[in-house]
């Protein structure tokens, strides 16, 4: 991988070993010498004038070499510019040897004129090359500039021109004038040093930090592109990123890319001929705070072209705006071996149950011969229960076929009382409910016509019915109510565009006062081949499909299915089907 660097110059200083950072140093460049000796002679050159137009000078000579100094010193500026040194030896050097003749001009006009202020104009320079040179040159410039003052004072208290007291007061005011501006300015140019050494670290890091998110970033995008599955992100100005199998994808569903595949390509339901509403539509049920998960939908138009996706949705929030990536995956193929694999089921199943039928009426008719023996007879019936146990559970597996993702459950509606229905299966039901002692109580309070399909309402009142009888305790009872109910479109699970409705149908209650089971139990209820631990142990026969298959075909009447128990108190089942089988009510399992 990749790692940036910074670029170098002039006065960079190797890594000091087991410090981790390089140190480094500022470099020393023609135009910052420019603009400090700018800075000086500008300084300079008010007290000059003023002093030749008050003729204060006292030792022209003095005065004169000063200001002759002083334009050496812009001589040199002015051909360092020009010339353009810029390797960082001669550089400083220069710049040291410029700042040494700004003291030296200092001090020969603090000689001169005295009262003018040249000697603490002497704080330029050396504040100057305390910032910018090495130590070296700071303590050069330095040195010239306390051994300028003291020449200074020490000439003139030999030749009497000022006092000895005055010339130690001045002395020590100047000296330690000097070494604090150098101090302070060493000081300032260290922390300057650690915060740009500090900023050169930070900097390579986020660069570092920069170069691996790019790679992974590129890594992601190839991964990406090579899986079979459809990613899509949407960010919140509705820019979408896709890879290739979103793009082929939209290809083959006629859009023109992944955009219009994901935005405006039409969704339909597992049956492949129901639009999705607005609300029910993966993005829009991800943004009212649901989960999405598998969700079946069948994008484009019906026929052949359409395809049936599994739909994932992540909603990834950020600093300002949240994201979302959609995972879809083409399940063609798996609904296509499911329907094989359910067509073959449905074909033993019947085959199966053709000699079954057949068997089971030879047995009937010898249990009806009188002459047959007591033996023979009890023989017989052991191979008649029996019989009758594989037809139910070819039924079972016949009807759990139905149950495989994306094949609808067909349903022949047509008008029906499901207090007729209560009352057949009732009586269906007795003869093994009177075996047991058990008492089966039927209250109708209800006339009223649904559209269903009778034959799998039937199978769901006898599977109820069924369960309630092997699962109930001897000599108990089991009461069957059937009357009018309104159900909220929110519990039924029934969408609806404007808020929640009262749907009214009809509820058929099982209420037995068996065994009970625990929620963990009930949790698990209706998943397929699932019993409890009690029922496997009681000896009592069962597949475990025959809630699953209940809840099936309620859910395909646009209804639901509730379940409440407490141990050894008994079991309610209580089943809601509407008095409606329009859109927005009936529909189909996926």
């Amino acid at each position: 991988m990749r790692t940036p660097t910074s670029p170098g110059g002039p006065g960079d200083v190797p890594a000091t070993p087991g410090d981790g950072v390089p140190r480094t140093r500022t470099p020393v460049v023609p135009s910052e010498v420019f603009a400090a000796q700018f800075l000086f002679l500008t300084g300079l050159a008010l007290p000059v004038v003023s002093s030749l137009v008050t003729s204060l000078p006292v030792h022209h000579g003095a005065f004169t070499a000063g200001v002759v100094v002083a334009g050496v010193t812009a001589l040199l500026t002015a051909m360092l510019g020009s010339l353009g040194i810029d390797r960082a030896g001669s550089t400083v050097v220069a710049a040291t040897l410029i700042a040494v003749l700004d003291v030296v001009v200092c001090g020969l006009l603090y000689y001169a004129t005295p009262g003018a202020g040249f000697a603490v104009l002497a704080v330029l320079p050396v504040a100057w090359t305390s910032i910018q040179l090495p130590a070296v040159s700071r303590a050069c410039v330095l040195g010239t500039a306390l051994v300028a003052v003291v020449t200074v004072v020490a000439v003139r208290d030999l030749t009497g021109e000022q006092p000895w007291t005055t010339g130690v007061t001045t002395l020590l005011n100047l000296a330690l004038l000097f070494a604090l501006t150098s101090w302070a300015g060493s000081r300032w140019t260290a922390r300057n040093r650690s915060q740009r050494r500090l900023l050169e670290s930070q900097t390579r890091l986020v660069g570092s930090a920069l170069d691996s998110a790019r790679t992974q970033e590129r890594t992601l995008a190839e991964v990406l592109d090579v899986v079979d599955f459809a990613v899509v992100t949407l960010d919140a100005d509705g820019a979408v990123t896709a890879n290739r199998a979103a793009e082929a994808l939209a290809r083959l569903v006629g859009a023109a890319d992944a955009t219009e595949a994901v935005l405006h390509a039409p969704l339909y339901r597992a049956d492949g001929t129901t639009p999705l509403a607005a609300s029910e539509k993966p993005l829009a049920l991800v943004r009212s705070g649901q989960d999405v998960e598998g969700l079946l939908v069948r994008l484009g138009p019906p026929g052949p072209a359409q395809v049936p996706l599994s739909v994932s949705i992540r909603r990834v929030t950020g600093p300002r705006s949240d994201r979302y990536v959609f995972v879809a995956r083409d399940v063609s193929k798996e609904l296509a071996d499911a329907q094989a694999r359910d067509d073959a089921v449905a074909a033993v199943s019947h085959e199966i149950k053709t000699p079954l039928t057949a068997a089971l009426g030879y047995l009937e008719l010898a249990l009806a011969e009188p002459d047959l023996g007591d033996d023979a007879r009890e023989l017989v019936e052991v191979a008649l229960d029996n019989t009758e146990r594989m037809l139910a559970l070819s039924r079972d597996f016949l009807s759990a076929r139905s149950r495989t993702p994306g094949v609808p459950l067909q349903l022949l509606m047509e008008p029906c009382r499901p207090s007729e229905l209560a009352r057949s299966a009732v009586e269906g039901v007795r003869p093994l409910a009177t075996e047991r002692l058990i008492t089966v109580r039927l209250d109708s309070r209800t006339d009223s016509t649904i559209p269903a399909d009778p034959l799998r309402l039937r199978q769901v009142l006898d599977n109820l019915l069924t369960n309630a009888v092997k699962y109930n305790r001897y000599d108990g009872t089991i009461d069957v109510v059937v009357q009018d109910a309104h159900r909220s479109t929110e519990a039924v699970d029934v969408p609806a565009e404007r808020g929640p409705v009262a749907v009214p149908g009809v509820e058929i209650v099982v209420r037995d006062t068996g065994r009970g089971m625990t929620e963990d139990e009930l949790a698990s209820l209706f998943t397929r081949f699932y019993r409890t631990d009690r029922a496997r142990s009681s000896g009592v026969q069962g597949t475990g499909l025959g809630l699953s298959i209940t809840q099936d075909i309620v859910r395909a009447h646009g209804g639901s299915v509730d379940i409440t128990s407490r141990l050894e108190e008994g079991t309610t089942v209580t089943v809601w089907l509407p008095a409606a089988a329009d859109e927005s009510v009936a529909r189909d399992v996926a």
